[in-house]
């Protein structure tokens, strides 16, 4: 979805983490659109990659056009200047925060790991917590005959209407 307002444009870009920068397409629009000078505004480091080294390249490329980022989650913008310090400024900063972010996100999937693993202490609880949805056989039927075709994942994900790790799941058990 796009809009524009007198000289700003916003972009949103949903799919699956596992998307990199560089093949999500309202993000690939946007970058070949945006030119030196330019500011681009995210709410958050990640949003510009599928992990935080994607996110890292993608801004350390985009820095180097000459376009600013301003962060706003953490308040921060980053814009190399010509000036070698303060480029040298720059990368230390852009390399600290992904790194935090980076620290951050295990530090939560190790958090909901600890919780997974005392809810297996009740058996009960884990069953009614975690029990699996039953495998919808059609949806898996159409996946499969769709990435037959020669649709992409991603295309395919669209399609049907789910995530992509769907797809890569029945392609993997589909043997495609």
């Amino acid at each position: 979805m796009q809009k524009s307002y007198t000289g700003i444009e916003i972009s949103t870009d949903v799919c699956s983490g596992t998307v990199p920068a560089t093949e999500r397409e309202q993000l690939s629009r946007l970058f070949d659109k945006l030119r030196k000078d330019d500011v681009l505004v995210i709410w958050w480091i990640e949003r510009l990659g599928r992990d935080y080294y994607d996110s890292e390249t993608t801004i350390r490329e985009l820095l180097s056009r000459g376009v600013t980022i301003k962060i706003i989650n953490q308040n921060m913008t980053f814009s190399y200047s010509g000036n070698d310090m303060q480029d040298m400024t720059t990368n230390i900063q852009l390399t600290m925060i992904t790194a935090m972010a980076a620290a951050e996100r295990k530090n939560h999937l190790a958090s909901a790991e600890a919780g997974r693993q005392a809810i297996k202490q009740d058996p009960k609880l884990w069953a009614e917590k975690f029990s699996r949805r039953k495998p919808n056989i059609e949806r898996k039927a159409k996946i499969i005959e769709l990435l037959e075709q020669g649709l992409s994942v991603r295309e395919v994900a669209m399609k049907v209407g789910c995530n992509p790790s769907t797809v890569q799941r029945a392609k993997k058990v589909g043997s495609i």
